[in-house]
């Protein structure tokens, strides 16, 4: 048994090494590199920007934004080079931001967007489609999605949720 300034020193760096009461130790949750961001908090106009910022970071190449409210269902856009490397393909990036941090992407969020979608598809102006949101998304959601989206006309449809919008972020030191 310990006395004096043995059982002392044993207690200090007990209570040194206790970070977190054990009450709380419960709750608690173990964070790694990929660690939850909180999207649903910063607001739809800044999701778009961060979004935009992700695609040009990502693609390596401009992306352009639009007025808000006047974006006709463009929330950015960028160019590819197409296969005849003689022109330009346009791609449009359409942003799904939601306040609460556990809602997932469903096939019926896309509703709103599919007549803005068959014109731009018509205009020339989604060649590819990337859907982007702050929710979560689910396997089967994301192939309905894209097979939506290429029935619509889109011949690159791309749907990145959450997942992969923290992956991103966390991978890239310009983001």
């Amino acid at each position: 048994m310990l006395h004096g300034k043995a059982k002392k020193k044993l207690m200090s760096s007990m209570v040194g090494t206790l970070v977190t009461p054990p009450n709380e130790l419960r709750s608690s949750r173990a964070e790694g590199p990929w660690s939850d961001l909180a999207l649903h908090s910063i607001g739809w106009k800044a999701f778009q920007d961060l979004c935009s910022q992700v695609c040009e970071v990502v693609l390596n190449r401009p992306v352009e934004v639009f007025r808000e409210a006047q974006d006709d269902g463009q929330d950015a856009v960028f160019l590819l080079p197409a296969a005849n490397n003689q022109s330009f393909d346009v791609g449009t990036v359409q942003c799904k931001h939601s306040c609460d941090p556990l809602k997932r992407l469903r096939i019926g969020d896309l509703t709103v967007e599919v007549k803005n979608i068959e014109e731009l598809v018509r205009d020339g102006q989604a060649h590819t489609y990337i859907l982007m949101t702050s929710m979560s998304v689910d396997a089967s959601v994301a192939s309905k999605l894209r097979k939506k989206l290429i029935s619509l006309g889109v011949k690159k449809p791309h749907v990145l949720g959450k997942q992969y919008l923290i992956r991103a972020i966390r991978s890239s030191p310009r983001l």
